[in-house]
C-alpha cells in the first residue's frame, strides 16, 4: 500500500512538472489595479525621463503607433543617454479597462497630458506581457481623443 501511494505521488509530481507553465501562478497575482499602476509608472518615467525605468518597462521587441506615421520600436520611446528634452509631457491615466489573459494583459483608457498650459486627452491601448519575472510593455497604440 505504501509503495502504491509513493508511486502515485511520484506520478503526480511528474505530471505537475511536465504540464505546469512557468510563471502561470505569477500572472494571477497581478490585478487590474496593478496594471494601472504599471501604466502610470511608465507615464511618470517618460516625463522625467527615467531611462533605467523605461528600459525595464519596455520589452526589447516593443512596437507601437502614435500620432505620426510608421511603427515605433523601443529606441523610439526610450530616449538616448544625455537627452535633455522630455519625450512625453506629464501625463495621468484616467478612465481605463484592463483584461488579463494569462501572461498577457491589455489596458485601454484615456490619458490626460499636460501640454503647456492646456491639457490634451489621448486614447491609449497598452499590451503587457510577462517576460522572465517582470511584466513589460510589448505594444502601445496612442491616438488623439475626439472632441465630442
Amino acid at each position: 500500500m505504501k509503495t502504491r501511494l509513493a508511486v502515485l505521488g511520484l506520478v503526480g509530481c511528474f505530471c505537475l512538472i511536465a504540464f505546469a507553465r512557468p510563471g502561470a501562478s505569477v500572472s494571477s497575482t497581478m490585478t487590474e489595479d496593478d496594471f494601472r499602476k504599471l501604466e502610470q509608472k511608465w507615464l511618470e518615467a517618460a516625463a522625467v525621463p527615467d531611462l533605467p525605468a523605461l528600459r525595464r518597462i519596455f520589452a526589447d521587441d516593443f512596437m507601437g503607433t502614435s500620432f505620426g506615421s510608421g511603427v515605433l520600436n523601443k529606441s523610439d520611446v526610450v530616449p538616448p543617454e544625455g537627452m535633455s528634452e522630455n519625450p512625453l509631457p506629464k501625463s495621468t491615466l484616467r478612465d481605463s479597462t484592463v483584461h488579463i489573459f494569462g501572461d498577457t494583459a491589455v489596458l485601454m483608457g484615456s490619458v490626460e497630458m499636460q501640454a503647456g498650459q492646456k491639457t490634451e486627452e489621448v486614447r491609449m491601448t497598452t499590451v503587457f506581457q510577462k517576460h522572465a519575472e517582470e511584466w513589460q510593455v510589448i505594444a502601445v497604440h496612442m491616438s488623439k481623443a475626439s472632441a465630442d
